[in-house]
């Protein structure tokens, strides 16, 4: 009897251990690898930072993109200096303000987090951000690269002090 409530109690924290591991994954709005299309109306999107949303339940990081923790310091005019982390929330936030959002999830990254191509009113929200110069492309991402240089060329966003200044 006393062998048989052990392996009962073995089997519980077992069962724990297991739940404990397994939904790490799914807190906080992580998705999960079964989901690939996901949309949102207005009401229940949040822009979290330049390169992440919520959208309903999950946590969702644009692929490609690196946006500028808020805190991150740039020159925005001759004597000025702003949170350029910030105004990279603006900048999505004014991209998907009013609209539905589509979602086509394509991984996951080291933390869990659902990487997608994210669309609203059909702009495509990876490379809008980064082409405004509110985000970096992701070093490995050959035709984000391509769309942040041609931001640093216009000097816009973060590249404000690229800018060609006349003599």
């Amino acid at each position: 009897m006393f062998g048989r409530l052990i392996a009962i109690g073995l089997g519980l924290v077992s069962f724990a251990v297991v739940l404990m591991v397994a939904l790490p994954a799914n807190l906080f709005g992580r998705g999960s690898d079964a989901t690939t299309m996901i949309s949102a109306q207005p009401p229940h999107i949040a822009v979290v930072d330049g390169d992440t949303m919520r959208l309903r339940d999950t946590l969702i990081r644009l692929r490609g993109v690196r946006a500028p923790a808020r805190g991150e310091i740039c020159r925005t005019g001759p004597l000025a200096s702003d949170d350029c982390g910030a105004l990279s929330s603006i900048a999505l936030a004014g991209l998907v303000r009013g609209h539905t959002v589509s979602c086509e999830i394509d991984g996951h990254d080291r933390r869990g987090f659902a990487l997608a191509r994210c669309d609203a009113a059909g702009v495509n929200l990876n490379q809008a951000i980064v082409a405004a110069g509110w985000a970096r492309a992701e070093p490995t991402d050959a035709a984000m690269q391509a769309t942040e240089a041609e931001a640093r060329r216009a000097a816009r966003g973060l590249w404000w002090a690229n800018r060609q200044v006349p003599l």
